[in-house]
């Protein structure tokens, strides 16, 4: 059977009368005219920086915690960094004074 509205067959999308576009958007509307789709993981307008970190927040699941428990994860994590890198220096170093000095 034949979708009854043009907009449905053409987009794909299971709601006919939800449609993003449909046939005379492409015809009579200007493209800055047409309303914008939601990019990447229903997330639009975000810059680099505001990516990543809603990238590390949903990775981690962060988004479901309440703000003191995400400020606690958050000051764990940069303690284990912290040490993580002071370590490492202090090893490279070390190697450095050892076996290429």
């Amino acid at each position: 059977p034949k979708a009854k509205n043009s907009s449905f067959s053409l987009c794909g999308l299971a709601n006919p009368k939800g449609a993003l576009y449909s046939r005379s958007d492409h015809r009579n509307r200007n493209f800055r005219d047409r309303p914008r789709r939601i990019h990447w993981l229903g997330v639009r307008d975000m810059n680099w920086v505001q990516r990543k970190i809603y990238l590390y927040n949903v990775t981690f699941g962060l988004y479901m915690l309440d703000w003191w428990e995400r400020y606690l994860f958050n000051t764990l994590v940069i303690v284990l960094m912290w040490f993580i890198f002071y370590n490492s220096s202090r090893y490279v170093t070390e190697f450095y004074k050892r076996h290429l000095s």
